[in-house]
């Protein structure tokens, strides 16, 4: 196991990289992309997300992706089908073609969009012995560290690190939050204090986009992207700035969020969008003064909010009072 091990060691500090993209000494001259995507890879399998042989493009894999390319190069745009189609030449990552398309796959040279893959395979068989070492956090850790230090600045190592663990930290804080709002477990700020600012923002915001299903409480707009990015944002109702005062029990509390496109939510945090105790949208009339183009807003009123599918989820009725006290303009 230990030969074997090594092996994946040199593998993964020898990856084939594009040197030719204008590629500067954040990432050593070379493409992060392939890198970048093992990294999200060893934080599905800390996640516990990966539990067989079969790495699949999701919307996880996608978001994590981005995550790490923006804090090494937040100026471009990464393409997550690249180094999953072109990482097959490590030897190790072994693509699944769809079936009847074995040919095609076989054929194809270049792959630019997660779409045109997705057409192509179902996802990634690993090798079999780095499926089995990659269950264990010693070996994930140590993999980790080979791929910053070959292919990123030394100023960006200890940010990266940092990050996997923000990310575990998070996924495991947004686990936690949906299961005590499902018990009705109401928690002070303590519970939330001993989490980092960035792991509470990042698993508040993970566990109400997973509730709402990625879809608007109040326009109903759902989209994604096929690298992990949602339309909605993770509102909350109670500000976060105020929840340890006037509610502390609603800090980071799911019953006291919902998901809310840009616009949305916008609207909602100045007061011309609300929620009434009975779940209906509220307009302000605020948002019908001459200068104003709501368009499609002020079509919304009244409407039925559309929460999360689990009715044990819904938003507290004591948020949506203080909210309509406080923050909604009712002149």
């Amino acid at each position: 196991m230990e030969g074997q091990l090594s092996d994946y060691f040199h593998k993964f500090s020898h990856l084939r990289t594009d040197r030719t993209g204008g590629w500067d000494a954040r990432t050593t001259g070379r493409a992060p992309h392939k890198p970048i995507l093992l990294l999200s890879v060893l934080d599905l399998f800390a996640q516990g997300r990966i539990t067989h042989n079969l790495v699949e493009i999701t919307p996880e894999l996608g978001e994590l992706f981005a995550t790490y390319w923006a804090k090494v190069l937040p100026e471009r745009r990464g393409n997550l089908a690249l180094p999953f189609f072109h990482l097959r030449s490590g030897g190790f990552w072994h693509l699944l073609p769809q079936p009847g398309q074995e040919a095609a796959l076989e054929a194809a040279g270049q792959v630019d969009t997660l779409r045109q893959l997705g057409k192509l395979i179902l996802g990634v068989r690993l090798d079999d012995g780095l499926f089995q070492l990659l269950q264990t956090v010693e070996t994930r850790n140590a993999l980790r560290t080979t791929l910053i230090q070959a292919y990123f600045a030394p100023e960006f190592h200890s940010d990266l690190l940092a990050l996997g663990e923000i990310n575990l930290q998070a996924f495991v804080y947004s686990q936690h939050l949906i299961e005590q709002a499902r018990k009705q477990v109401k928690e002070g700020p303590g519970e939330a204090d001993a989490y980092q600012p960035a792991v509470r923002d990042q698993g508040f915001r993970k566990a109400v986009v997973r509730i709402y299903d990625h879809r608007c409480a109040f326009c109903g707009v759902r989209m994604l992207t096929t690298d992990g990015h949602t339309a909605v944002e993770a509102a909350h109702i109670v500000p976060w700035s105020l929840g340890g005062k006037v509610m502390p029990y609603a800090v980071d509390n799911p019953h006291n969020g919902m998901a809310l496109c840009r616009l949305c939510h916008w609207s909602f945090d100045e007061g011309l969008m609300g929620v009434s105790t009975k779940y209906r949208v509220l307009i302000s009339g605020e948002m019908r003064i001459t200068q104003n183009l709501p368009g499609h807003l002020q079509n919304l009123e009244n409407r039925p909010i559309i929460g999360p599918v689990e009715p044990g989820l819904w938003p507290y009725v004591e948020s949506l009072e203080w909210h309509h006290l406080n923050i909604f303009r009712r002149g």
